[in-house]
């Protein structure tokens, strides 16, 4: 970081407004998701999450006798939480940003290299965010860290390789994969036919644990919301031809259950990864082990999650002291960082149903 400037300025320090408004509302409350999931702050790192076993059938005849606990309390593990630290780094040149209308947007007195202070720095913390924002949404559900499950002709990509997500989590509660579900193959993208049997699939298979939970969700990719809908409508469904109309796919429902769906889901595992199945790692091909088998073709987007309120746990450090943001006089330059640790972790085996097209690798 730079010193005290030349003209005897200090350094911008980040302003806790700034962080709030920008960076932790956005990413931990502003996500259709994270109301889902339980939220534990100021981890430092691996942390061990106690599971105390059910403390019912408990209750038995009248004993004359000694003292008799409840055995089943008793029974404890551990769900450990393993966090990786991560970082993101900006910066933005003032003179590459200076245009006539930029340059009357930043206030008078300025520094012409320095937008600190100016609506540019603003409009810029809005980009960072939204950068910031994907990078979490996108690592938190599709990251693996197990590298060393990819091999030729594969290496696994560099943005989705730092620790366990969402998928690998719930990949230790129900696994299901095409070859359990009717009309669904791992080869070809699912059809209206399958979505449904997709979603009654997993629902037949969720333990009773699960579904006598509150606030019970699928989460599903896009592609399974859509053709999930064309089902509906083919049937005939009044709601169906509801969402039709007004465009509310959003409160799509399987047995009042509703669907929160992932479209970013689809627009990754297809970017993201190749479908080649020869070759060499040396190719540059690359494969999202995080939700896909590496064989998987990447035309079949069709991802879902049965679980509810609470079963999984995110736990993160974030706070207004991982942001800093400075003025560079000696490069120039409005820098921007970030750092954070974040790791996912499923409370109970019981809680969460996961479908992919093929075993996670």
């Amino acid at each position: 970081m730079a010193a005290s400037g030349i003209l005897g300025t200090n350094l911008p320090v980040v302003d806790q407004y700034d962080v709030n408004k920008y960076i932790l509302t956005p990413i931990f409350m502003g996500s259709d998701y994270m109301s889902y999931f339980e939220l534990m702050p100021n981890i430092k790192g691996v942390t061990k999450i106690d599971h105390f076993g059910s403390a019912e059938k408990g209750t038995l005849a009248f004993n004359e006798g000694a003292f008799a606990a409840n055995a089943n309390l008793e029974t404890m593990s551990a769900v450990t939480l393993s966090p990786a630290r991560m970082e993101f780094e900006q910066e933005f040149r003032s003179a590459q940003l200076f245009g006539k209308i930029k340059g009357q947007l930043m206030k008078g007195g300025y520094e012409y290299d320095n937008v600190d202070g100016t609506i540019v720095k603003q409009i810029l913390m809005e980009l960072i965010m939204k950068g910031v924002k994907s990078d979490f949404n996108r690592q938190l559900w599709l990251n693996s860290d197990a590298a060393s499950s990819v091999s030729e002709p594969y290496t696994q990509d560099a943005n989705y390789n730092q620790y366990d997500g969402i998928f690998v989590a719930a990949n230790g509660g129900v696994s299901l994969t095409a070859g359990d579900v009717a009309n669904c193959t791992d080869g070809t993208a699912i059809s209206a036919d399958g979505a449904l049997s997709l979603l009654e699939t997993m629902y037949a298979n969720a333990p009773a644990a699960l579904l006598e939970q509150d606030d019970l969700v699928f989460f599903v990719s896009g592609a399974v919301a859509d053709k999930y809908q064309e089902k509906l409508e083919a049937q005939g469904s009044h709601l169906a031809f509801s969402q039709r109309v007004d465009g509310s796919p959003a409160s799509l429902s399987f047995r009042g259950i509703p669907l929160v769906v992932r479209r970013d889901w689809d627009r990754f595992i297809v970017a993201d990864s190749t479908n080649e199945t020869s070759g060499s790692a040396a190719d540059g091909d690359t494969a999202i082990i995080g939700s896909q088998n590496v064989t998987s073709p990447k035309s079949n987007t069709a991802r879902a999650i049965l679980t509810c309120r609470g079963a999984f746990v995110v736990g993160t450090d974030f706070s207004e002291g991982n942001v800093e943001q400075w003025y560079s006089q000696d490069n120039k330059a409005f820098r921007f960082r970030i750092s954070y640790m974040v790791g996912v972790a499923l409370s109970n085996a019981d809680l969460a149903v996961v479908y992919t097209p093929a075993a996670i690798s």
